[in-house]
């Protein structure tokens, strides 16, 4: 059975998957944050970013929050909680469903991922030298030779550091760096 198929049926017949009869949100996101541990989190991946693509905000949001967001389909609040709850759950049947059928190739679930980055580079408050580096404005890099030069080792033996985890390489397009600090820390 896919996991389609599981929440299909976890929608028609809820007490048989989770002991009640009414679904809460809290408890379907609850449900599915536990497949989704079940798989290492690769049953989500790129869930949250595609419904940071559908609100154009909310980055911040965790996916429960977001499907939210998205149930209330632009109005502030309603009035009701157990139709904004109810509204909220069959929203998040639909979009785990819309989901799961676009995610289940491989491409298009890196597409969406590279949509989500897109995304990002267009917004004002986000710093790729933060997000990349760790640090705005980007620490000292240096290129495999002068990496290499520094250390005083072959190219094989600076990609040994790397395997081993005594040094860290990082990448900006098509150039693979590494940090200044931590080559000198190295250096014999």
């Amino acid at each position: 059975m896919t996991t389609r198929e599981l929440l299909r049926n976890v929608r028609r017949w809820p007490g048989m998957y989770l002991g009640r009869s009414e679904l809460s949100y809290g408890g379907l996101a609850d449900f599915v944050m536990g497949l989704d541990l079940g798989t290492d989190g690769a049953l989500l991946d790129g869930f949250r970013e595609s419904l940071v693509l559908k609100l154009d905000y909310g980055d911040n949001l965790s996916w429960p929050a977001l499907v939210r967001h998205l149930s209330r389909n632009g109005t502030e609040t309603l009035a009701d909680q157990t139709a904004a709850d109810q509204t909220a759950v069959d929203c998040l049947f639909d979009l785990l469903d819309e989901f799961l059928a676009e995610a289940s190739d491989r491409r298009r679930r890196h597409r969406i991922h590279h949509e989500y980055v897109q995304w990002l580079q267009r917004q004002s408050w986000y710093n790729q030298d933060l997000a990349r580096f760790g640090s705005s404005p980007p620490p000292e890099m240096l290129d495999v030779d002068q990496a290499r030069a520094l250390l005083g080792v072959e190219r094989t033996a600076l990609f040994d550091l790397v395997v081993t985890g005594q040094l860290q390489l990082s990448r900006a397009g098509a150039d693979v760096l590494f940090y200044r600090r931590e080559v000198e820390r190295l250096v014999p």
